[in-house]
């Protein structure tokens, strides 16, 4: 494996980890909106970069990238009918189906 590959494993798998502990902190919302998504997913990334054990150009690479035009409103989330999924937005909606 090359040392991109092994770097955005191991940023894959850091978003994976974090999404539970963000999702925890917003789950009295009740409703997963597309303003609470992208609010989770400023503080993912902002905790990631925190760390800093990945490079800037990694966590940029796996933000929702804005040509993207994911919505930013009040409406509930529902990732059918994206082609395209940013693996942070996966990792948040698959915890915020599984944590309580």
């Amino acid at each position: 494996m090359d040392q991109f590959s092994e770097a955005l494993d191991k940023a894959g798998d850091a978003i994976t980890e974090l999404a539970p502990a963000i999702v925890r902190r917003h789950r009295a919302a009740g409703v997963l909106t597309w303003r609470l998504m992208h609010q989770m997913e400023s503080e993912l990334f902002a905790e990631l970069e925190a760390t800093g054990l990945h490079s800037r150009q990694m966590l940029r690479m796996l933000r929702s990238p804005a040509v993207m035009d994911y919505p930013k409103d009040d409406r509930e989330v529902s990732l059918k009918g994206h082609e395209v999924v940013p693996a942070a937005f996966t990792a948040l909606r698959d915890a915020w189906d599984r944590v309580d």
